[in-house]
């Protein structure tokens, strides 16, 4: 269903820390210490991107992000110089972090699409790619409508 996925980093206890800080205690301004490294990588795991090519942030619920003031995923398209096209609306919001393997791998689809249009090349932005259920959900509801060449890009595997 994906092209492919990459990752800027691999997941350790300090990004855990770091990333948590950015999260979950509101530190927005920390997105801008991934900047060089995200947007280097982007260009070295996609050296050819489609003109047409859109960034799919993944969406919050609404009341995460009420509760956050901000989205994360939105927060690291925003470093790339690519349109984003908020294609999906999350439609579940129990929160991943909580969930064992299993239950991740097993849960239901939380996404549905916002709008339709012409079905361009689409990559999907997240923070931390673990089981890969979010992004194999929200691929999966792109593909269904119509979404041929989908990848992801996420700060952390």
């Amino acid at each position: 269903m994906l092209l492919k996925n990459r990752a800027v980093y691999r997941y350790n206890d300090f990004l855990k820390t770091l990333i948590s800080q950015f999260k979950y205690r509101g530190d927005y301004a920390l997105v801008h210490c991934f900047k060089q490294d995200f947007t280097q990588a982007f260009k070295q795991a996609f050296p050819t991107i489609d003109k047409k090519t859109k960034l799919v942030p993944i969406p919050l619920s609404t009341e995460r992000l009420s509760a956050r003031a901000f989205n994360q995923a939105e927060a690291l398209a925003s470093l790339l110089p690519y349109q984003q096209l908020p294609l999906l609306k999350r439609i579940e919001g129990e929160k991943q972090a909580k969930k064992n393997r299993q239950a991740r791998l097993t849960s239901k689809n939380p996404f549905e699409l916002t709008k339709r249009c012409e079905p361009e090349p689409v990559i999907i932005i997240d923070d931390i790619y673990t089981t890969g259920a979010t992004i194999h959900h929200a691929a999966h509801v792109l593909k269904r409508n119509g979404y041929q060449k989908i990848a992801s890009f996420t700060l952390a595997r």
